[in-house]
């Protein structure tokens, strides 16, 4: 969602603008041609502030000095709002709940739908920890209107961050540690003990418990609510997503229905 917004921002020229949904569903659809899936689950966010890893970390993925995130954001709340109405008609399953990450619940999902084969369609990092744990799955890393998949690390991707740090979400490190001597202290346990010694273990157990989606305190009642929303039926309704075209005035999306909203319609 984040990079179809920003794609369609980035767009200075004078061609006729479409609406951010719909370069959205352009992205979506493609990955659709191409994988072929029997069903479709989307996963929100919490609101940053409210996200339970602020406990543990104050400054969590603290975007106050950032311009560039905050000119995206109101465009952004907005098209996640219209995409939340639209996929309630397309046979989409949706997922969120309170205090957690989009993260939490997908981890939870695979652990619940393994050892069906399952694709995560996302350019975090983070999700390759995801078929580190699962060999079900695969993360697809969409690029455009292309992608591909994303090889599986051979180290746990979740230990390599808590010794590294993850700039993108504001957690520290270790000073002087990269990924290459991460990488080294993770294959030789006996440097790694020696290392934890010296520095001390607290910014590594921290990161592990920001980090590992394995050690998400609400894991058991996420996969509860996984296992719920799946008994669920799908609905597709032709008829509301015309009406919700009218409604949100989406730009373009009458003209590309059939390449952008009728691949949903045999999901299940």
């Amino acid at each position: 969602m984040y990079r179809a917004v920003y794609a369609g921002m980035a767009d200075k020229s004078d061609r006729v603008k479409y609406h951010y949904f719909v370069i959205f569903l352009r992205q979506f659809a493609a990955w659709i041609n191409k994988k072929r899936p029997s069903s479709i689950h989307v996963f929100w966010d919490a609101p940053r502030e409210t996200v339970w890893r602020r406990q543990v970390l104050p400054t969590y993925k603290d975007r106050s000095t950032s311009n560039y995130v905050e000119g995206l954001a109101e465009n952004l709340a907005h098209t996640t709002a219209v995409a939340q109405d639209f996929f309630k008609y397309m046979g989409v399953r949706q997922y969120s709940k309170k205090e957690m990450e989009a993260d939490d619940l997908i981890y939870a999902a695979v652990s619940v739908m393994h050892p069906r084969k399952t694709y995560i369609v996302s350019n975090d990092s983070d999700m390759t920890q995801i078929p580190f744990r699962f060999n079900s799955c695969t993360v697809y890393k969409p690029d455009g209107l292309s992608g591909s998949d994303v090889e599986t690390p051979n180290i746990n991707p979740a230990h390599l961050k808590a010794l590294v740090g993850d700039k993108s979400d504001a957690i520290p490190g270790y000073n002087q540690i990269g990924p290459v001597k991460g990488t080294a202290m993770l294959r030789d346990f006996a440097a790694l003990d020696e290392f934890l010694k010296l520095k001390g273990q607290h910014t590594y157990r921290r990161n592990l418990i920001l980090i590992d989606l394995s050690l998400c305190p609400r894991l058991l009642a996420n996969t509860c609510y996984i296992q719920r929303t799946l008994a669920e039926p799908v609905v597709w309704d032709k008829g509301e997503v015309m009406k919700l075209i009218m409604q949100h005035k989406v730009n373009g999306l009458q003209q590309e229905f059939n390449d952008l909203v009728v691949p949903f319609k045999n999901l299940v």
